[in-house]
C-alpha cells in the first residue's frame, strides 16, 4: 500500500482493512513528522476510551522513541507536545461528545478503531473539525456495511477523500509472528 496519500491535502483520508495492514504505524508516523513541520493540533479520538490506556498514546509514543524523535516530543501521562507547539490529545466520543466541540480547532481528528465509530459520534465530530484545511483521518477494521464509518466512507464516499483499503500483503513492516498466525 502507498502510503503517500496520506500527505495530499485532502478533508478526508481512511484507511480500512485487516488485521496486520500497518494502517495505524503509518498514520501514528506520518502524523508525529507532519507535527515537526508546523504546529498542528490534533485530536486523536476513538468511540470508546476509558483512560489513556485505551488511546493511541503508546503507539506514538513508542513511534517517537523508535524515530528518535524524543528530542522534539515530550510525551506526559496525558498528551504528547512538540517543540514548536505541536499538540497531541486523546479523547473518546462516546461518553465525552460535549467535550469534543472544545477541539473545534483542531487541524486534524484521527479517529482509531472507527468501526465501532456511531451514527451520533461521526455526525458531531464531522462539523466539529472545521479550522481552515482541516482533516479528518480514520483507521478500521470492517465489521459491517451498515456501520457508521463503512456507510460513510464506502458505501457514500463524500467528495474531497481519499478511500484506501490495506491489508496485511501492503504492510512492510509485517511481523513473522503474524505471518505464523496467519
Amino acid at each position: 500500500m502507498e502510503r503517500s496519500f496520506l500527505l495530499q491535502p485532502k478533508r478526508y483520508k481512511v484507511l480500512y482493512g485487516g488485521r496486520g495492514g500497518g494502517k495505524s504505524w503509518s498514520v501514528a508516523l506520518v502524523l508525529l513528522l507532519k507535527g515537526t513541520e508546523k504546529p498542528l493540533r490534533i485530536l486523536c479520538a476513538r468511540e470508546f476510551q476509558n483512560s489513556i490506556r485505551d488511546s493511541v498514546h503508546q503507539l506514538l509514543s513508542d513511534k517517537i522513541l523508535e524515530h528518535g524523535l524524543d528530542t522534539f516530543y515530550k510525551i506526559t501521562n496525558t498528551s504528547i507536545e512538540g517543540a514548536n507547539g505541536t499538540t497531541f490529545g486523546f479523547e473518546g466520543l462516546k461518553h465525552n461528545i460535549t467535550k469534543i466541540k472544545s477541539y473545534e480547532g483542531a487541524d486534524i481528528a484521527w479517529i482509531e478503531e472507527a468501526q465501532t465509530l456511531s451514527h451520533r459520534s461521526l455526525s458531531l465530530l464531522r462539523p466539529t473539525i472545521r479550522a481552515p484545511g482541516s482533516e479528518i483521518w480514520a483507521g478500521w477494521n470492517p465489521r459491517r456495511k451498515s456501520d457508521a464509518i463503512d456507510d460513510f466512507f464506502r458505501a457514500k464516499r463524500p467528495s474531497g477523500s481519499i478511500v484506501v483499503e490495506a491489508n496485511w500483503r501492503d504492510n512492510p513492516w509485517f511481523p513473522p509472528e503474524l505471518e505464523a498466525e496467519r
